[in-house]
C-alpha cells in the first residue's frame, strides 16, 4: 500500500534525497579549476617561447621537453587512484596543491633538458591526484543533484578552467608585451600559491556520503509504484549513456592529438615568419575562447545533435588542416588557428558529457580515469613526433591530422549509426 505523502515517513524519505542531494560543496573545485589553469596557461607559455626563442633550442628537444609532463600524465590518474583511496580526495587534492608551486619553481632554476624532463614529469604524474579526481566528483555529485543543478555543475566546471585559460593568457600577453617571457614565469609561478589556500576549502568527506542504515531501511519500506521515481531519479540524468563510449574516447584522443598539434606549431610559425613571440598568447587565447563558446553551445543541445556536431566538428578540424597546407600566411594561420577551437570546443563537450554520464550511471571513476589516461596520451606523444616532423616540413603535420581525423570520422559514424532523430528526445 503506497504511503501517504502527509505522513511523517514520507516526510522523512523526502528529508533523506534532499540531504543527500545537497550532501557538496562545489565552488572549491571551480576556483581551483580556475587558478591552476591562470598559473598553468601562462608558465607554459612562457616557458615554451623562452626556450625556443631565447634559449633557441630545436623543434624536436622542445617537443620532448612539451611531453615529458603529459607522457608521465598517461600514467598519472591510476597512481593518483591508488594514492587517492589511501588518504581521501580531499587530501589527495591538498597534496598536489603543497607540490605544484614546488615543481614549478623548479624549472625556472636550470634549462638542461634532462633536468627539465625530469621536473615535468614528476610534476605531471602530481596532476593524477587533481583532473581525475574533479571529473570523479561531478560524476559523483550529478547521482545527487538534481537535472538544473547538475548543468550548472557542468558548465560552471567548463567555465572555470576556459576562463583560467584565457584569463591568464590574456595577462601573460601583456605582461610579455611589456617585459619578457622569463619574467612572466615568474609571476605565474606566484600564482600557483593560491592553489594550497582554496584547497582546505574541500569538505572533509569530499564523496558523497552514503545513507545510514536507517534510512536505507526506510526507504526499502517506501518503495512503491507510486515513490518508484525517486529511486530511478539518477538514471534521469544520464541521457547520454545511448552513445557508445568509444565515442566519446575517441572524440578526447582526436580533440588532444589536433589541438597538440596547432598550439605546437604555431610559435614555430611565429619563427619562421620572424614574428615576435608574445603572440603566442593572444592566438592561443582565441581558441579557448572558442573552445568555451563550443562548450556552452554542447550544454543546450539536444542529443541527437550532439551526434551531429561532433561528427561536423570532425570534419570542420580536418578541413582547417587541410586549407594550411595551401594557405601559408602568418596571418590566415593566425585566425584559422582561433577559429578551430570552435569546434574543439563541440567535440570536447560532447566527449565530456558521455563520460561523466557513464561515470554516474554506472558509479565509477573508471571512465574519467581512462578519459584523462587519453588527454595524457594525445597531448603527450604527439608534440615529440610534431617536434620532428616540423623540422622537415612545418606543413607536414597538418597531414597526419587530415589522415588520422578520417579514420575517427569513418569509426564515429560507425559507432553512432544507431543514435537517430526519433529514438531519442
Amino acid at each position: 500500500m503506497p504511503i501517504a505523502k502527509n505522513s511523517p515517513l514520507y516526510q522523512d524519505e523526502k528529508a533523506v534525497v534532499n540531504r543527500s542531494s545537497e550532501d557538496y560543496r562545489a565552488w572549491p573545485i571551480f576556483w581551483l579549476a580556475f587558478v591552476r589553469l591562470i598559473y598553468f596557461s601562462i608558465f607554459e607559455r612562457a616557458l615554451s617561447n623562452y626556450l625556443y626563442f631565447v634559449v633557441d633550442i630545436n623543434e624536436s628537444t622542445l617537443g620532448i621537453i612539451t611531453s615529458a609532463g603529459a607522457i608521465a600524465y598517461i600514467f598519472a590518474p591510476i597512481i593518483g587512484q591508488v594514492i587517492t583511496s589511501k588518504i581521501g580526495v580531499r587530501n589527495a587534492i591538498i597534496l598536489s596543491s603543497l607540490v605544484t608551486p614546488l615543481l614549478t619553481g623548479a624549472q625556472m632554476i636550470y634549462f638542461e633538458t634532462w633536468y627539465l624532463i625530469v621536473c615535468r614529469v614528476i610534476l605531471g604524474l602530481t596532476l593524477g591526484l587533481v583532473w581525475p579526481n574533479f571529473l570523479n566528483l561531478l560524476s559523483k555529485w550529478q547521482n545527487n543533484s538534481n537535472i538544473e543543478r547538475s548543468n550548472k555543475n557542468f558548465r560552471n566546471f567548463n567555465f572555470s578552467w576556459n576562463f583560467g585559460f584565457i584569463f591568464g593568457l590574456l595577462i601573460g600577453y601583456i605582461w610579455a608585451f611589456t617585459w619578457n617571457d622569463y619574467f612572466t614565469m615568474v609571476i605565474s609561478w606566484s600564482l600557483s600559491f593560491l592553489l594550497i589556500p582554496i584547497s582546505f576549502f574541500l569538505k572533509k568527506e569530499s564523496r558523497t556520503q552514503h545513507l545510514d542504515g536507517a534510512s536505507e531501511r526506510q526507504l526499502e519500506i517506501f518503495t512503491s509504484e507510486e515513490n518508484l521515481k525517486v529511486n530511478s531519479y539518477p538514471k534521469s540524468i544520464t541521457p547520454m549513456i545511448v552513445y557508445p563510449i568509444l565515442v566519446s574516447w575517441l572524440g578526447i584522443l582526436f580533440l588532444a592529438t589536433s589541438k597538440s598539434i596547432f598550439l605546437f606549431s604555431y610559435p614555430v610559425f611565429l619563427k619562421t615568419f620572424s614574428h615576435p613571440s608574445y603572440l603566442t598568447y593572444l592566438v592561443q587565447a582565441g581558441l579557448q575562447l572558442a573552445q568555451v563558446i563550443g562548450l556552452t553551445w554542447i550544454n543546450v543541445m539536444k542529443i541527437y545533435r550532439r551526434k551531429i556536431s561532433i561528427l561536423v566538428s570532425t570534419i570542420a578540424v580536418i578541413m582547417i588542416s587541410m586549407s594550411i597546407l595551401f594557405i601559408g600566411n602568418i596571418w590566415y594561420i593566425s585566425i584559422i588557428t582561433m577559429i578551430v577551437g570552435l569546434f574543439f570546443g563541440l567535440i570536447h563537450g560532447t566527449a565530456m558529457k558521455i563520460m561523466l554520464e557513464y561515470g554516474t550511471a554506472k558509479n565509477t571513476a573508471k571512465y574519467s580515469t581512462i578519459n584523462e589516461i587519453l588527454i595524457g596520451m594525445g597531448f603527450g606523444f604527439t608534440p615529440i613526433i610534431a617536434g620532428y616532423v616540423v623540422e622537415i616540413n612545418i606543413y607536414a603535420i597538418f597531414i597526419f591530422i587530415v589522415i588520422f581525423g578520417l579514420l575517427i570520422l569513418i569509426i564515429l559514424i560507425y559507432l553512432s549509426r544507431n543514435i537517430k532523430k526519433g529514438k531519442i528526445r
